[in-house]
């Protein structure tokens, strides 16, 4: 039987990283920013130890983080949406915190991981380009970016939905999202141009990405080429996978 958790005063940094983050995540399929946040979310995670807060409740805050930073890129100034993108930052430690709560207390369970989790980063993106296309009207009177932030959020969407889908029906509607991830893993082996793919998809088109091109475009002022290059870029992408899944499918579909 596991013997019961001591209080969490009783932990050293390296042993209540041992035991919230050796669970965690494959950091060698963790994206860049997300391997930075684990140094810094444990520290949360101790505060939220000694509150009675729970995991998916600190989801939310993550989520009310997350938005208050997206608010800050309706102001022009840039140390306004510098302070915006360091709030989506610290989001992204929340989003580490949540799961790391829940392994302390032993608690984690498939409501968090598969519904909570899931559906405030679908939330996240389903709104957070278009906010930012409205953003960028505001600042230029252009009205094309509300329709690259809209195009950016679908094709967000669509896309995730549209991995789901397939690798339900490829490995059965039973596979879990932990299979699922090592199934996408496994793919590490494959060519040069493969690899290439993943690294991007981790690093620029993944939440945790999004904030390092959030991060640029506040340094340089150009918030209008962010929408623009992920609302051209997700259409893209969306495309090809589609067009990648009906090739793999072959007859199956027709």
């Amino acid at each position: 039987m596991e013997e019961p958790r001591k209080p969490v005063s009783e932990y050293s940094t390296k042993e209540l990283r041992a035991l919230c983050q050796g669970t965690a995540p494959d950091p060698a399929r963790e994206s860049l920013v997300g391997r930075f946040t684990r140094i810094f979310s444990i520290y949360t995670t101790r505060f939220f130890l000694h509150t009675p807060v729970t995991p998916n409740q600190i989801t939310v805050i993550s989520v009310i983080v997350f938005f208050t930073g997206i608010g800050c890129f309706f102001s022009s100034g840039q140390s306004t949406q510098l302070l915006g993108a360091f709030l989506v930052l610290f989001s992204i430690v929340l989003d580490g915190s949540d799961g790391e709560t829940a392994r302390f207390r032993k608690i984690a369970g498939r409501t968090g991981s598969n519904y909570t989790e899931p559906i405030s980063h679908d939330v996240q993106y389903g709104i957070s380009f278009f906010l930012l296309g409205i953003a960028v009207y505001m600042q230029t009177g252009e009205a094309p970016y509300i329709i690259l932030g809209s195009a950016a959020s679908i094709a967000k969407l669509l896309y995730r939905f549209l991995e789901i889908r397939y690798w339900n029906l490829r490995y059965g509607l039973a596979v879990g999202k932990e299979k699922i991830e090592q199934l996408k893993g496994s793919h590490d082996t494959f060519s040069a141009p493969i690899r290439m793919f993943y690294f991007l998809n981790k690093n620029i088109y993944s939440q945790n990405g999004n904030f390092l091109m959030l991060l640029v475009a506040a340094f340089a002022g150009r918030l209008d080429l962010f929408v623009l290059f992920y609302g051209v870029s997700y259409v893209a992408l969306w495309l090809l996978l589609f067009g990648k899944q009906v090739y793999q499918l072959g007859g199956d579909i027709v």
